[in-house]
């Protein structure tokens, strides 16, 4: 087979077909940013920096086909749009080299989620953001934050067209949505509020749930329109089994991962569903989403050859060299799990190799070193 490029090997597995070898797409800013010398808060408001800092870890340890998400550049964005306000390095007192981290708290009550639908989602989340954010809403800091915005937009548009120049294919570039259950369980209601609602209030948590929907896919495909790139992160963890029963998956979460993949799928958009926790026992519901269409994207927790398996010939699966192996295990460690993974879960195409969710922040390099390595020296 002749030598394929980056963006060939990543779409022929998305198709299930077998490049020829496995693409490497790990999860890395946060890593190569310590790695390359400079700090979180950097990394998250200048991509230039960011990108050199990676460019530097790909020197040493060596090379990717892409990378999936990706924080740089992002940190404007996550101050403006999370109606609860996140840590971010080196705002607040936050210092400037530990990782972003979402902060969840209830900033709505039950009787909302009617009005998420009486009122529509659009003015109604406006509204929330103006209750958690006062300080941007004058009509001087507004402009300031939005010129902001549009600023990063370019730079994260041009660092797109830098990567691909080298070779690297940015699988979702800042491409990403969510499904309105997992936005209310983090952002909007915290989890512990939000599970007693499914309980409590199970068809106004659907009413809010509908009228939200819209909302994500305007966001999500506003994302693919800046970026230009036709792949985009779902992110999932409050809706998995570590969380909710089969009959609560069944009833709230599943249509709306459905009709989420269904709607991007058919705009000819890649959906990479990023789902973070134990998914195992909710595999077979997969099927329900478009065959052929998706990325099946797991973070270490659940069991990605149990989901060979069962989805194998559904979608492309991706994963999934755990954290702690990368942070606590030795080089020989990390290369054999990589070899299972190439050969067992690559075996007949169908597969993306990367890491369990994000590589930690203070990975051992020689681990990360043996990743990268792993594809050119293992064959499916």
């Amino acid at each position: 087979m002749a030598a394929m490029t980056a963006v060939e090997r990543i779409e022929a597995a998305i198709r299930l077909e077998k490049p020829d070898r496995v693409p490497l797409v790990p999860i890395i800013d946060m890593f190569s940013s310590r790695y390359g010398g400079i700090t979180q808060h950097e990394m998250m408001f200048d991509i230039d920096k960011a990108d050199w800092a990676l460019q530097r870890t790909l020197d040493d340890l060596g090379g990717i086909d892409g990378f999936n998400f990706s924080n740089a550049g992002m940190g404007r964005t996550f101050q403006t749009i999370v109606p609860s306000p996140p840590r971010i390095p080196g705002i607040d007192g936050v210092p400037v080299d530990v990782e972003f981290q979402f902060v969840e708290k209830s900033v709505m009550e039950p009787e909302e989620y009617m009005q998420i639908e009486e009122r529509g989602a659009g003015r109604w989340f406006i509204d929330k953001l103006k209750a958690s954010h006062p300080e941007l809403y004058s009509p001087t800091a507004l402009f300031k934050r939005f010129a902001g915005l549009a600023i990063d937009v370019l730079k994260n548009k041009r660092s797109v067209r830098r990567w691909r120049k080298r070779g690297i294919e940015p699988l979702v570039g800042t491409n990403m949505t969510i499904i309105p259950m997992e936005a209310l369980s983090m952002a909007l209601r915290s989890f512990n509020d939000f599970i007693l609602d499914l309980f409590r209030y199970p068809e106004e948590v659907k009413a809010g749930c509908r009228a939200m929907t819209k909302t994500f896919k305007n966001l999500g495909s506003m994302t693919i329109l800046q970026s230009g790139i036709k792949r985009i992160f779902m992110g999932g963890t409050r809706t998995s089994a570590s969380f909710i029963s089969p009959q609560q998956f069944e009833e709230f979460a599943l249509p709306q991962w459905v009709e989420m993949s269904e709607y991007f799928a058919a705009k000819g958009v890649t959906p990479v569903l990023h789902l973070d926790s134990d998914w195992t026992a909710f595999f077979p519901y997969l099927k329900n989403l478009p065959r052929r269409k998706c990325v099946l994207n797991l973070d270490g927790t659940s069991d990605i050859f149990e989901a060979k398996e069962v989805l194998g010939d559904h979608m492309c699966i991706m994963g999934d060299v755990p954290a702690t192996l990368l942070k606590l295990g030795e080089p020989e460690e990390v290369g054999e799990y990589c070899r299972r993974l190439i050969t067992e879960v690559g075996a007949d195409g169908g597969f993306i190799l990367s890491s369990g969710c994000s590589i930690p922040i203070d990975a051992r390099p020689e681990n990360v070193k043996a990743m990268l390595a792993s594809v050119k020296r293992y064959q499916p």
